[in-house]
């Protein structure tokens, strides 16, 4: 996909996905909709129910399965990103351990940071993993974390929590992870295999009205005639607006 084809593809002038192309958030919110999981039947539904209320043109759906595999690794980059935020937490964890509640000396401390605060009032997804490691190297040192632990319930009280529900939710946030992972790589995978030719033909409002033919003697044509009728009539729609909107947008 050229840059110059990419531009001339039906744009978003407002929302989160203003200036990209309409046809990305439709990958992106069909890929938050399934969790990654992409398959023919449910790319067919998705787009002839969008085209229930709003055409897309041929280059929109025929672009469709590149714009999906971004959207993929877009979600997989937004997935690793949260990973390494919680190593990150843990690793301040093992530092806050090591310094106030093991003593050890500076010379020892394997986790080193500069400024460590022990600090629980962030982002959610921060508290939850700082809070869930926390909690787990505490108890493993027993009686010595114990005036420790106490400290970190109080705190986990006062966002109006109790550390059940901050470890739930982290383990639960841990295996959403872990299934959003392996259904993207799976479906980067499968997208190969999908049969968008298909797809294409059943959800392009030119190629519905095509196969109205009386004669059939569209339907019987091979694929790369057929795309030189479709081909022809976006050229002529291109040129005259008010055919364009009823073939092409």
């Amino acid at each position: 996909m050229s840059k110059k084809k990419y531009i001339k593809l039906p744009g978003l002038k407002n929302g989160s996905f203003s200036g990209f192309a309409r046809i990305y958030e439709l990958a992106a919110e069909l890929v938050s909709y399934t969790d990654s999981k992409i398959e023919e039947d449910n790319i067919l539904s998705f787009l002839s129910k969008y085209q229930s209320k709003k055409n897309l043109n041929m280059d929109e759906i025929w672009m469709f399965p590149v714009f999906l595999k971004i959207a993929i690794i877009e979600n997989i980059r937004n997935i690793c990103e949260k990973i390494y935020s919680n190593q990150v937490q843990k690793y301040k964890v093992e530092n806050i351990v090591e310094r106030l509640v093991e003593n050890k000396d500076k010379n020892d401390i394997k986790f080193k940071m500069k400024k460590v605060k022990f600090d629980i009032s962030q982002d959610m997804e921060i508290k939850t993993s700082f809070i869930e490691h926390m909690s787990y190297k505490l108890k493993k040192l027993g009686k010595k974390g114990i005036p420790f632990m106490q400290i970190l319930e109080e705190q986990i009280e006062k966002l109006g929590l109790t550390l059940y529900d901050v470890i739930k939710k982290e383990h639960y946030d841990l295996s959403l992870r872990k299934v959003s992972i392996g259904n993207s790589i799976t479906s980067i995978r499968s997208i190969s295999r999908i049969n968008f030719i298909e797809i294409f033909e059943k959800t392009n409002g030119v190629e519905e009205l095509l196969m109205r033919d009386p004669s059939s003697t569209y339907s019987n044509m091979d694929y790369e005639t057929k795309n030189q009728y479709r081909n022809t009539i976006k050229k002529l729609a291109q040129k005259v607006r008010s055919v364009g909107n009823i073939y092409c947008e």
